[in-house]
């Protein structure tokens, strides 16, 4: 490993100045496993600065075929050609292009240049001295009158199809055949989500008032790269998921992690050798993701004060090598900034190509190291999870994919648990339900014949009638069964008590934080993930809500002509809650027996009892109150408004009284100075 990086050393000496590979002006990031930024060893350090003598001007693009690199030199109105190996210079389209600010050459080595300029694409001979054809707007009917066309940067597959992305075009990448030809729009963007302004237009207005609102269009691609495989990598800027897209031959995302993690302000990406994808954006910060889109790292950044060796200005492009050596094309200052992979990016990289082929003892190994020079990174606990699920070690590969949050994989290293550890009990399990089944038969026919449970009975009637509280918690039993009559009892306060209240109260905290705390980790939602070392944080989640919608409620019933107290109130709905108290704690249990196939269970049984208790709460709304079916909605509606508006009025207060205080302190600070 240590000859390589000595190798890719010389390799950039051999193209550039003296002094090439230095230390790092900035630090590289990864991502931990709690999902934090954590600085890590350099995996890039730079190398001298190519091309500053030629005067390049607002360059836009760039690109590497072999050991050639091509720019397009916007400014200049010409297409540059640098020879890596010879350092020879050649400028090509000088006095055919206008603005070129995107190229690509094909295999057969013709160079595609997307000429913003002149609202085409020039194609130009391997030679780059002669025109062979300009694709010109597509006459297609395909193509809209309306639709713009200034095409910006420009792909080609090893079929020789044409990806075009186009200023103000929304509908997609313009695809081109091998002749030129129109063949439509590809991998197109989904429009984002209506907000409830725009539902309520969309749904109330007329086509002539929607006729003059701004058109609700999808976000733009800004750029495309094709790999060698032939996939098509696209570029969204803004999007807080799928940024970045890997499209089939179908224009469909096959990217396993959709969600890109890290900047969503990508100006250009490129593919290296392996699939790893190197976007950047226009400060300089340069992500590295493996070829299923899982963050690797990040370095680079842009130079405020002065230039700095590492550092850029306004970037425009990245382009990657076959040794993955990483090329930034500086747009404001005119040059390509070159990057040089460590140690760590060499093995980094030898790891993840180790498990595309198959090798996943040495894949594992190299994490396994990884992960000792830095036991948080997130990627590192990725492979090595990864590679350990492919070596049937399945009960670490589970607890390192649980880690990173990977469920699926997780999931599956469960299930193949789950399954040998049934395949070695079954018999025993067998034989255990039968046993079971046998006694409970003959303690049936002994209890049919002989009541010995008699006397047990009789104890437990005692016990409900000396201690009433005992009695009202048994009471929610008949909650469930018979949520109408129970209301009822409730009301006349025959049963429960402001103390059976309070008891079911805490009982439902309790299971709540059980329930959110216990529950698998492939079925935890993981919303409370930072709060739980905070047990005031914890507690008012989910006490503050209950209070809010007991007393509104009750203020809302008074205004309304309910005929609740305030005490009736409390206890029905502490009663309301007993589905979720018995049925919760055996749903939690259950997670842990289950995988993502069998989630469908446990989705069902939190809907049922979800929508049971929410039943009851209606029901006793409605009874306690005596409304109507109208009366109780509008009651439940009006009590969520009171829960929504008295947060927004609490944390309202919240901020003016640290206003408040911060004032009051300044002014004791400074009267403490001056007196």
């Amino acid at each position: 490993m240590k000859n390589a990086g000595v190798l890719l050393l010389l390799i950039l000496l051999a193209f550039s100045a003296p002094g090439d590979a230095i230390e790092s002006t900035a630090y590289t990031y990864t991502l931990s496993t709690d999902h934090l930024v954590v600085r890590t060893q350099d995996a890039y350090v730079p190398g001298s600065v190519l091309l500053r003598q030629i005067g390049l001007r607002s360059p836009e693009d760039l690109v590497i075929v072999g050991r050639s690199m091509y720019i397009a030199d916007a400014g200049n109105r010409r297409v540059v050609r640098y020879q890596m190996d010879s350092g020879i210079v050649e400028f090509l389209g000088e006095g055919v292009l206008k603005q070129p600010t995107g190229v690509c050459v094909a295999k057969d080595g013709r160079i595609f240049v997307a000429d913003y300029g002149a609202s085409a694409i020039v194609v130009l001979d391997p030679d780059g001295k002669n025109v062979l054809a300009a694709i010109g707007r597509p006459d297609s009917v395909l193509y809209g009158a309306n639709t713009p066309y200034k095409p910006q940067k420009v792909a080609v597959d090893g079929f020789g199809n044409l990806y075009v992305t186009s200023e103000g075009t929304h509908e997609g990448i313009l695809q081109f055949d091998v002749n030129g030809n129109f063949s439509g729009f590809f991998g197109a963007n989904k429009a984002d989500p209506l907000s409830p302004i725009a539902w309520i237009q969309e749904t109330f207005f007329t086509e002539e008032q929607k006729s003059r609102l701004l058109l609700r269009n999808p976000p733009r691609i800004v750029n495309v790269d094709v790999s060698s495989d032939n996939l098509v990598y696209s570029l969204t800027q803004f999007r807080w998921r799928e940024s970045i897209k890997k499209l089939n031959l179908a224009g469909i995302n096959i990217l396993l992690y959709k969600r890109i993690q890290g900047e969503n302000n990508f100006v250009d990406i490129a593919v290296g050798p392996g699939g790893e994808m190197f976007a950047v954006t226009s400060t300089g910060s340069i992500t590295e993701y493996d070829r299923d889109g899982r963050y690797l790292f990040a370095f680079g950044g842009r130079a405020i004060s002065a230039d700095r060796n590492g550092l850029t200005s306004v970037v425009s492009a990245i382009a990657v090598d076959g040794e993955y050596n990483l090329f930034v094309l500086d747009k404001q200052r005119g040059v390509v900034q070159p990057y040089v992979p460590t140690e760590l990016a060499l093995s980094i990289h030898e790891g993840l190509a180790h498990y595309t082929a198959g090798r996943y003892a040495e894949a594992a190994g190299i994490w396994r190291e990884f992960m000792r020079l830095t036991p948080r990174a997130s990627f590192a606990h990725w492979g090595y999870g990864l590679a350990l699920w492919q070596l049937g070690e399945y009960a670490q590969a589970q607890y390192h994919l649980e880690l990173v949050d990977d469920r699926e994989y997780a999931s599956d290293a469960f299930w193949e648990l789950r399954n040998e550890w049934l395949m070695e009990n079954l018999g025993w399990i067998i034989v255990g339900l039968a046993i079971l089944a046998a006694v409970l038969w003959v303690l049936g026919f002994i209890r049919r014949q002989h009541n010995f449970l008699r006397p047990l009975q009789q104890m437990w009637g005692k016990g409900l009638s000396r201690f009433s509280l005992l009695r009202d918690v048994v009471y929610m039993q008949h909650m469930i069964r018979h949520p109408i009559d129970s209301v009822y009892e409730l009301k006349r306060a025959h049963y429960g008590s402001a103390t059976s209240a309070s008891f079911l109260y805490l009982a439902a905290l309790a299971v709540w934080v059980l329930d959110n705390s216990m529950t698998a980790d492939l079925f935890s939602s993981k919303v409370f993930a930072y709060t739980w070392q905070n047990p005031l944080v914890v507690t008012s989640l989910a006490v503050i809500p209950s209070i809010l919608f007991v007393v509104g409620n009750y203020f809302i019933s008074s205004i309304n002509d309910g005929e609740g107290s305030l005490l009736n109130v409390y206890t029905v709905m502490a009663y309301a809650l007993s589905p979720y108290i018995l049925v919760t704690p055996f749903i939690t249990l259950l997670s842990h027996g289950l995988t993502l196939n069998e989630s469908f269970l446990y989705v069902l049984l939190k809907l049922l009892v979800g929508g049971y208790t929410f039943v009851l709460v209606f029901i006793g709304a409605k009874e306690t109150h005596n409304y109507s079916l109208g009366g109780t909605i509008k009651n439940l509606l009006l009590t969520l408004c009171f829960i929504v508006l008295t947060i927004v009025a609490m944390m309202i207060l919240y901020l003016m009284w640290n206003e408040l205080i911060r004032f009051l302190v300044t002014v004791f600070e400074e009267v403490r100075y001056r007196v």
